[in-house]
Parts: C-alpha cells; structure tokens; sequence
C-alpha cells in the first residue's frame, strides 16, 4: 500500500475485488485516489504476473479502450501491477434481456477481434514480460496442441478421471489438428468470458480485464473458454460473439478448441476439486461427440 501511495498519492481502498474460487492466484483490491479509481493486482504465480505485464506493455494498445491501462508495476515480491479500473461490472449472474446480452457479445466480438490485430508471434505459449518464451517452444500449431491434448490426457490418466467415451471424442478432435496447418501466433486473452467482461447498468459494454492467462496461441482458444458454456445453452449469444468479430469461424478449429477447453475442465476440476466445472466438461464432452468426426 505504500508502493501505491508512492504512485498516487493518498489512497483508500473501497473494496477488496478479488474473486475466490479454486486455484485462484491473484488477488485485487479496488482503489480511489484523487484522479480516479485503480486496480492493484498482487499475483502469487510468477508466470501469470509476467503474462499480464507483457499484456498491458505490448497488447492492450491495439484494444483503445477496451482494456485497462497499466499505471506501474512492482518488480520485487510481492509482484503487483497497478491498472486504470475501467467503468462497470462483469456481466457474469446479471440479469440482462436477451437483446441487451446479445449487444454486449457482439461487442465482445468486436473487442476480440482489436486483441487478434496485434501482430504475430513467432512461438505458441506463454511469455515473460520482455517476450521471451516461457517454457518449452512449440512454432507449429499443430505441435501445440498436440503438446496440450498429450499433457491433459496423461494427467488425466495419472488420476484416473477421464472416461472411455471421452477418449473417443478427444481421439476425435486430435484428427482434426490438421485444420491449423496454417496457424500463426495470435495474441489471446485466454479466459474470454462474462465474469471478464464489464458492462455499466443498462447493460452496455465497457471493456474486458484479467489477462493473467494471456499469451500466443491459436485465435480459436479466445471462442471456447465459457466459463457458463454458452456456446450450449445460448447458441444466440455466440451468434452474436461471431458476428462482432467480423470473421467466419473454421469448425474443425473451433471443434478442436471446444475438445480441449473441456478435456482441461474434466481434468484440472478432478485434480483441485473443482467438481461442478468437471462435470459442465463432461456434458460438454458428451455433446461434442455428437459432432461428426
């Protein structure tokens, strides 16, 4: 706190904006000073403060107003960023008609696709904040997620969580890996969904936060991570997410990114105990094998 006086000036903290949930690794405090409202951001993954600083630093230029702009970073632990606080709130458990839901997707879309302008990388996967890979390099999308459907599948197998009719579909999607022959890099927010989505009270965009996930991989991850599985029970939403976008979807990639998005959710919601997501992954399993292989 006297980091952020020191940047500030006189400071009181109005709430303590953390979202707890399981594996949550940051927390976030909501403060005034004399010109505004901020958001100190204190990251307990290294990684994950890393990601976000590259965000603010090198991407969020190319999203205008859609994303906060970073104030000052706090290099020595605890490791912290200070944010511009963006007006309104996440749209996630609001209730919203479904005309103002589908105007807030499409502007959703709209944002996205300012993020998936950044130019290219040249690697898929996470990155310090001076852009150096962390980790294993992967150049080849299809590398990539052959990387990422071995790891979960192994893990997987390591606790004994995934079922037979799930190997199926996931053998499936792994087919299909070739529709990215010709992926590049694209700079992804990586958790794409209402609980980071902002929206003042009638219900009208006002931008999208938390990149802690963020980093360079296929442009379809950013139309699979709902947190709320919309893209099942509200297609219109998704309709709409699309269309703001301005850009046709590919369904074998996007069949790709679903299978993944949901083998992780069966997996990592065994593995912490996060039981409610593994079984929304499973019935997300379960309706993706209804898509032709």
């Amino acid at each position: 706190m006297r980091w952020c006086e020191e940047v500030l000036g006189r400071i009181e903290v109005l709430a303590d904006a953390t979202r707890e949930h399981a594996g949550d690794r940051a927390s976030v405090l909501r403060l005034r000073a004399t010109d505004g409202d901020y958001i100190l951001k204190r990251h307990r993954d290294g990684q994950h403060w890393h990601s976000e600083v590259h965000v603010y630093e090198n991407w969020a230029a190319a999203c205008g107003e859609d994303a906060p702009r970073l104030v000052a970073i706090h290099e020595r632990e605890p490791r912290a960023l200070l944010i511009t606080a963006l007006p309104g709130r996440p749209i996630e458990g609001r209730s919203l008609t479904p005309q103002v839901e589908r105007n807030v997707w499409h502007s959703a879309g709209r944002a996205l696709a300012q993020l998936h302008t950044t130019p290219h990388g040249t690697f898929f996967g996470p990155c310090d904040r001076h852009g150096a890979p962390i980790g294993s390099v992967q150049v080849d999308a299809r590398e990539h997620l052959r990387t990422s459907f071995d790891e979960w599948i192994a893990h997987g197998e390591r606790i004994g969580c995934l079922r037979a009719e799930e190997h199926v579909v996931v053998q499936h999607a792994q087919y299909s890996i070739d529709a990215f022959a010709d992926e590049q890099p694209t700079a992804c927010h990586r958790d794409f969904c209402t609980a980071n989505w902002l929206a003042n009270d009638a219900g009208v965009w006002c931008g999208m936060i938390d990149f802690e996930f963020a980093h360079w991989d296929v442009h379809t991850a950013d139309f699979s991570r709902f947190a709320e599985w919309n893209w099942i029970a509200r297609p219109d939403l998704f309709d709409a997410l699309v269309d703001g976008y301005g850009h046709a979807i590919n369904h074998d990639q996007l069949f790709v990114s679903r299978v993944l998005y949901a083998l992780a959710a069966v997996v990592w919601g065994c593995e912490v105990g996060y039981l409610g997501f593994a079984r929304e992954g499973r019935e997300a399993l379960e309706i993706l094998t209804k898509r032709p292989p």
